[in-house]
């Protein structure tokens, strides 16, 4: 039997709820097996942090109609939960998770469709980025978390494309 390290407990212990017990398990193990894995999770920290923000800047506007300013406190909370497995996978290698946010420009926003076609343009970024990583994971069970993260993500554009009457979502048929 596999002896299981401390920081991968505490990392169980909170992401748990957040990622489900399937999956957590092979983020945990697999971010203990690939510590070259480590910069790729803190660049994607920066990310999720980069789009916590921009909901939290969007919901601050005080632009948004009650339904839309829900799904925008959801995907929201998406990112949190992305971030926060992402910092336990961190720690659960022996890493230490970057504070840092990604830049990510903010037009000026001046209604509710120019808050969506923001966040739209996040949510685009954060799919883009998890499609590119994917190839560059050693361990095969995080490329396939990130894959999982990155199925979110393009929920996420889906969802904004409706709500701004733009379809399809990504033309051709693939992401980009």
């Amino acid at each position: 039997m596999k002896s299981i390290t401390r920081a991968q407990a505490l990392f169980s212990a909170a992401a748990l709820g957040l990622i489900g017990a399937p999956m957590l398990h092979e983020f945990a193990e697999a971010a203990a097996a690939a510590p070259g894995d480590l910069q790729t999770l803190n660049a994607a920290i920066e990310l999720e942090r980069a789009g916590i923000a921009a909901y939290d800047a969007a919901a601050k506007t005080g632009l948004l109609s009650g339904r839309i300013l829900s799904v925008a406190l959801a995907f929201r909370a998406d990112h949190i939960a992305h971030r926060d497995a992402l910092i336990g996978a961190v720690r659960a290698g022996g890493g230490v998770p970057t504070r840092k946010t990604a830049h990510l420009p903010v037009p000026s926003l001046a209604d509710e469709r120019e808050v969506l076609r923001y966040a739209k343009s996040i949510e685009e970024k954060a799919a883009s980025t998890y499609l590119s990583v994917i190839p560059d994971f050693q361990d095969r069970n995080l490329a396939q978390v990130a894959a999982a993260i990155l199925g979110v993500e393009t929920t996420h554009v889906a969802l904004l494309d409706d709500a701004l009457h733009e379809f399809p979502a990504y033309p051709g048929g693939f992401v980009k």
